[in-house]
């Protein structure tokens, strides 16, 4: 079969290369076609190069290459305007993505979870509980860094699989008509507006999680009246979580978590109501609720420096999300010296602004396309705040002033691109400043 990625992308074990490799492995003719190209996907090209029925169409258009393919498998970043893939809906092509063909070529049950803020958390202390409760094998991938993909061929009809994801990853369900077995949708609250004509569109991409489930199939949903108008939507059983007095909100408040924050709380909420419906006994949710360290990149605590707590919040790419990250770590150190700003995503920084303009955070804000927007913000209530060109400069303008006691916090509350390649190598550059003062 003449199969066409469309869509290489950076990851080792990102969707795109994934697919490449799962298609070339099967003896396919595989066409690897990203007009996107830059030089972090070299190291991608040169693992499929090992194939011979591999070829490359990389920083260009040949829109020939869609009327030639019998398979497409379309990135999930990639949008519908893109001409590639106006041309393949043109021609009428087979066009999948990398989560459709996870949910019809699986053989075991899949939970997905999704949600504007905690679904990595989540996914992965769902799958903790399940690895503790259960004896059969448990996946976990998605969004989380991991194509599905690359370990389809080991997945057996008896285990189970967990993967986080994300709306651009749901977009594809929409045509594919399939939905995971089990759905879990954490919250909805303002993102990817640069990507959404509004929260409608965004809403309705979360919503693919559920839409196309069988009568058989779960949907965990929040309690929140907002949601009620997607309950009456859902084909199959309906939960709705972190109800006051829910058997998972009981079991969350009587354990002492290593998680900070109340976001977190209501992750390990999430997770627990999963976990119980599934039949995970209660000491073993227990366990991983005390045990759970979280992920890296969320409020990541990498220790302490001269008596003050670092904090690596990298993966905060909404003003929300700084807003959570604050409340957990405000009170248990003296001031927070926030590093802060970046690309904008089209959202508002009046609510987070409000938040900052106080003597117990000092902001310190990172160049991007979001700056004039947030300086704007920040004008209306008088937040002060320190300007400077990279993470580097950030970090020593943090520590010049920082006193023991204090803490600084990574929490950009927007997007990397520009400065960065990605929220990861945002994250690994602060790690790096912060080695280099400790030498």
């Amino acid at each position: 079969m003449r199969v066409l990625i469309l869509g290489l992308g950076q990851y080792p074990k990102g969707s795109g290369v994934a697919a490449a490799l799962f298609f070339a492995r099967r003896g396919d003719a595989v066409t690897v076609y990203d007009f996107y190209y830059t030089q972090a996907m070299d190291k991608n090209i040169a693992t499929l190069k090992k194939f011979k029925n591999v070829r490359f169409v990389m920083g260009e258009h040949r829109l020939h290459e869609i009327a030639e393919a019998e398979l497409i498998v379309k990135h999930q970043r990639l949008r519908e305007t893109e001409p590639e893939v106006v041309e393949a809906r043109r021609l009428k092509k087979t066009m999948e993505t990398e989560l459709s063909l996870i949910l019809k070529w699986a053989p075991c049950p899949v939970i997905g979870v999704t949600g504007t803020r905690g679904k990595s958390t989540t996914t992965a202390l769902l799958h903790a509980m399940l690895v503790r409760g259960t004896t059969t094998k448990v996946w976990l991938g998605g969004n989380i860094l991991v194509s599905p993909l690359t370990y389809l061929h080991r997945i057996k009809k008896t285990h189970l699989m967990v993967l986080e994801l994300s709306s651009f990853q749901l977009e594809g369900l929409a045509d594919a008509k399939v939905s995971p077995q089990v759905a879990v949708w954490t919250n909805l609250l303002r993102d990817h507006l640069n990507a959404y004509p509004s929260m409608k569109e965004y809403g309705l991409a979360k919503a693919q999680i559920f839409l196309h489930q069988r009568p058989e199939d779960r949907v965990f949903l929040p309690a929140d009246t907002a949601f009620d108008v997607w309950a009456k939507r859902a084909k199959g059983h309906v939960y709705r979580f972190a109800k006051a007095k829910s058997p998972e909100v009981a079991l969350v408040r009587a354990t002492r978590l290593k998680l900070l924050g109340e976001h977190n709380r209501r992750n390990a909420e999430i997770a627990t109501a999963v976990a119980l419906a599934l039949g995970v006994k209660q000491s073993a949710i227990v366990h991983a609720l005390k045990t759970f360290p979280g992920l890296p990149s969320r409020l990541e605590v990498l220790g302490t420096m001269r008596g003050i707590t670092v904090i690596n919040d990298t993966a905060a790419t909404t003003p929300d999300a700084t807003q959570a990250a604050l409340a957990a770590v405000q009170g248990k150190t003296g001031v927070t010296h926030l590093i802060f700003g970046g690309a904008d995503k089209e959202l508002a920084f009046e609510e987070v602004a409000k938040r900052l303009r106080t003597k117990r955070i000092r902001v310190i804000l990172l160049p991007g396309t979001a700056q004039e927007k947030i300086l704007n913000a920040f004008a209306k209530v008088g937040v002060t705040y320190t300007l400077v060109a990279s993470m580097r400069e950030a970090v020593d303008a943090a520590f010049r002033e920082a006193k023991r006691g204090d803490c600084v916090l990574l929490s950009p509350g927007c997007a990397s691109f520009g400065l960065f390649k990605n929220e990861y190598d945002r994250g690994a550059k602060f790690k790096a400043a912060i080695k280099r003062l400790a030498r």
